[in-house]
């Protein structure tokens, strides 16, 4: 990644201060590294899962939910692999899980502007996904929107103090994050990401989606584009600051994408949010 201003020492510096900390937990990197619906891996997840009870019943809850059930309940983990499908209770895992990844963040600004952000933009990916790819893809939207700002993340538990003040700055300026994190650590959440994730061996289609963040629209893969659409639209939505710079990505997938915006009103986009039963599992358990 062409960034001349980042700082490779600090770089360095960084990734050794963090490759021994559970960002994201062990648990979590070996489920999403499993490959998809086999029968060995069905066993794995199951085996993987059901020591830690409280995420068991998160995903029955889910689940049982009117969003998924069809009319029998589900009373144990394998009947609901069995019921919803590998990759689906996959990525209800990595959602179920998303406090343990953003617990470093506990303040109103990290909470609104990434967290929340975070969570928004995966429940949306997986309906852009579903429409312009299909139903059998949804979990990338869901992984990928997630942690396609994992090196945030990475940059408040470097310096907590220093990251709001990244924030402070943003919100009031609405300038170029990745620039004042770059000012300000020498390096910018792209490329702490991107190397984080190379660092804890996470799938490739996670460092992808981190990786292609900024990169012009032709070169992106469609995942890429579809979740940096989905970026563009929640913030609108209010789930995030929008600035002049997701305007101009918001017009580009528009342009590339052949569609027409007004059929995204804001109004849908939180009603499809706020309804989601990943979204009120989160912010309602």
């Amino acid at each position: 990644m062409d960034t001349p201003d980042i700082s490779k020492e600090k770089v360095e510096a960084y990734l050794n201060q963090i490759k021994d900390l559970n960002v994201i937990p062990p648990v979590l990197i070996q489920v999403m590294a499993l490959p998809d619906d086999n029968e060995l891996s069905f066993k794995e997840l199951s085996k993987l899962v059901q020591t830690d009870q409280i995420l068991v019943s998160r995903i029955l809850k889910i689940a049982n939910s009117p969003f998924y059930n069809r009319g029998i309940e589900i009373t144990s983990l394998q009947n609901a692999i069995a019921r919803l499908g590998f990759r689906l209770i996959r990525s209800m895992i990595v959602v179920a899980m998303n406090d343990s990844i953003f617990a470093y963040g506990n303040y109103r600004k990290f909470k609104e502007e990434v967290w929340q952000h975070s969570i928004a933009k995966a429940i949306y990916s997986t309906k852009l996904i579903e429409d312009f790819i299909g139903k059998q893809e949804i979990d990338k939207g869901i992984i990928g929107g997630l942690l396609q700002d994992i090196g945030k993340v990475i940059l408040n538990i470097i310096d907590r103090k220093k990251y709001v003040e990244v924030l402070k700055e943003f919100l009031e300026t609405k300038r170029d994050i990745r620039q004042i994190e770059i000012e300000k650590f020498g390096v910018d959440h792209i490329i702490m990401g991107y190397l984080a994730c190379k660092l804890w061996k996470l799938p490739k289609f996670v460092e992808s989606v981190i990786y292609e963040r900024h990169m012009p629209i032709e070169k992106k893969s469609t995942y890429g584009i579809l979740i940096t659409f989905s970026n563009c639209l929640v913030r609108k939505a209010g789930f995030g600051l929008f600035t002049d710079i997701h305007d101009k990505d918001l017009k580009e997938c528009v342009e590339f994408l052949k569609i027409n915006l007004e059929n995204y009103s804001i109004e849908t986009i939180q009603d499809f949010i706020k309804k989601h039963e990943l979204y009120k599992t989160i912010f309602y358990l």
